[in-house]
């Protein structure tokens, strides 16, 4: 298969709206392309073709620098780029799942289910703070340094320290460590290695809270079942409340 349709395949490959950079193009085409041929040339072959497929297909959109969407041609607006995933893409995770950055502050919370409003700006802890905000129209969004640099390995024990450092907890501190306990199970991360990262990247005071919570969380485990009861009473509770206001009002 030649360049142009390795690169036509993986255009169409991709979802509308979806962001495509050339480094995942280069990426793709990498297993076809002669060994031989030097990087930059093919990546310079790229980017002339990308420029073909614009001026051919209407439905080749140029984003910018090194980033490029489909759009759909028949409609008579411009769907636009997906700002979610290209913010994700560009400051959290590539496709390749290579981690370089990290959801924080109230919008992790709510990801956990620990706030019911989803807030009003993103905040992303990246190493590729560097590259400056890309220009979105949807979302707002807010770039901030990591302690250390984000890897695989580190990044959701950075998000629950950050919680801890910056004392986001909202509501019920029940609910707030049981859920912070359930996703340190779901994804297998250890007490010790948080407590590490502590000592190595934060200040005593977060040193002092993570194993507080440490200890919150292995009570929070030898009472499992009881805790889940608690905090679906207090849900069911608060869901109680909120009706009979409604019904207050609608009288």
């Amino acid at each position: 298969m030649n360049l142009t349709k390795l690169v036509q395949t993986y255009i169409l490959s991709q979802k509308i709206g979806s962001p495509i950079f050339i480094s995942d193009i280069m990426h793709y085409i990498e297993k076809y392309t002669d060994e031989d041929k030097e990087s930059h040339q093919v990546r310079k072959n790229v980017n002339v073709i990308l420029m073909r497929i614009m001026k051919e297909d209407k439905c080749l959109k140029r984003f910018g620098t090194g980033v490029y969407y489909r759009d759909e041609i028949e409609q008579a607006d411009e769907s636009g780029i997906d700002s979610t995933e290209l913010i994700e893409r560009t400051y959290i995770k590539d496709k390749r799942g290579n981690v370089f950055g990290y959801l924080t502050g109230e919008t992790y919370l709510y990801k956990l289910g620990l706030i019911s409003n989803n807030p009003s700006e993103i905040i992303v802890a990246t190493n590729e703070k560097r590259k400056g905000n890309i220009e979105t129209t949807d979302v707002n969004f807010k770039l901030m340094s990591p302690p250390t640099i984000v890897t695989n390995k580190n990044s959701r024990y950075l998000q629950i320290l950050d919680l801890i450092k910056n004392d986001l907890i909202k509501g019920d501190t029940l609910q707030y460590n049981y859920a912070l306990t359930h996703y340190m199970n779901n994804h297998h991360l250890e007490a010790a290695k948080l407590i590490a990262f502590a000592v190595d990247f934060y200040s005593q005071k977060v040193v002092l809270r993570a194993a507080e919570f440490i200890n919150n969380k292995i009570y929070l485990e030898e009472q499992k079942d009881e805790i889940i009861i608690t905090i679906d009473s207090k849900k069911q509770n608060e869901v109680n409340k909120t009706n009979r206001s409604d019904s207050y009002e609608n009288e």
